[in-house]
């Protein structure tokens, strides 16, 4: 006699396609109750295993799965998968918990790693930044970073949603801004030092922005003040060990990580005033912009000439991949 469960498959994320039937051990990132047209509601979830992240909906049982269902927690789920704006996602049939003893879950799979070697990442940029500063009130700023924030700083992320919003993906967008910092000033003439300085602590507030356990979210502190006021504590947290601190330059400095936004529409308590501060906004810009459209891309079905509208980005983006096929 068939089992129930031989209808379902073992599949991770990456492996998944529309139509399999599938039951996976999956942790829970997020949750979020919805509700549909029709005044129904529903259950959104977000699912990761080691390979990658997936959408969930729970259509059915909504009362009964809502309070048994905690994000950062590890459960067995059983579903189909199916398409949804040309994005696969499970259609939730069930749901089961896994207890903190079974032997078949493997608990560190469902831990994010960074999708890069951090350490050497970490270490580069380090490098990056003791090669092009020579103020030795910088060259201390750099040190008592290291020391009080380098180790949380390598696996934190860049965004939730947007953009490097995955374990190291400040790192990641950090160390692009130092490089494209030290181009641009070079180029223009502009003082790298403090360019360097700002690029480094310009997003260092989402540190305390999100928190990582037990799942991704913003912070109190993030939410009510944001990363760009928090970065500036602890620029001014971190100088304050600094003796003698030269007041002009800690005033061009915050000027770059308060400014770098842009507009203040976009969050920004002053715009950029200063040639440093404006160059340093437009890298970061860049950055984070040519990341969203490297995602996209990334995302796009091969078979796609053009990907689905990007509402960030306000178009679809044109697929080289469709062109190299």
């Amino acid at each position: 006699m068939m089992n129930l469960f031989d209808q379902y498959q073992q599949k991770q994320v990456k492996d998944m396609t529309v139509g399999d039937r599938v039951r996976n051990a999956f942790k829970i990132l997020s949750l979020n109750k919805r509700t549909k047209k029709n005044g129904d509601s529903f259950l959104a979830l977000e699912l990761m295993d080691k390979t990658g992240n997936i959408q969930g909906k729970i259509w059915e049982k909504v009362e009964t799965y809502a309070p048994m269902i905690q994000a950062g927690e590890i459960y067995r789920i059983n579903g189909s998968i199916t398409e949804f704006m040309n994005k696969i996602e499970i259609k939730v049939e069930s749901v089961e918990p896994v207890s903190e003893d079974d032997r078949e879950i493997n608990r560190a799979d469902f831990e994010e790693t960074p999708p890069f070697d951090v350490e050497k990442t970490f270490q580069e940029m380090m490098e990056t930044l003791n090669s092009s500063i020579t103020n030795p009130f910088l060259v201390q700023l750099i040190h008592h970073f290291s020391d009080r924030y380098g180790d949380p700083f390598k696996g934190h992320y860049g965004a939730l949603k947007i953009h490097h919003a995955y374990a190291g993906g400040l790192l990641e967008h950090t160390l692009s801004v130092i490089k494209l910092a030290i181009s641009v000033s070079d180029f223009y003439g502009l003082d790298k030092e403090i360019m360097v300085i700002g690029a480094l602590f310009h997003d260092m507030g989402k540190l305390l922005e999100y928190t990582r356990t037990p799942t991704v979210e913003i912070t109190g502190e993030g939410g009510l003040i944001g990363h760009i006021v928090l970065s500036n504590q602890i620029f001014l947290e971190i100088k304050k060990q600094i003796k003698d601190f030269p007041s002009d330059l800690s005033l061009k400095i915050q000027h770059l990580i308060v400014s770098h936004h842009g507009e203040r529409e976009f969050g920004s308590p002053e715009v950029p005033k200063t040639p440093e501060a404006f160059a340093l906004h437009i890298i970061d810009l860049l950055d984070s912009k040519l990341k969203i459209f490297q995602d996209t891309i990334q995302q796009t079905d091969v078979e796609r000439l053009f990907s689905e509208y990007n509402r960030v980005l306000g178009r679809r983006i044109y697929n080289p991949k469709k062109e190299d096929e």
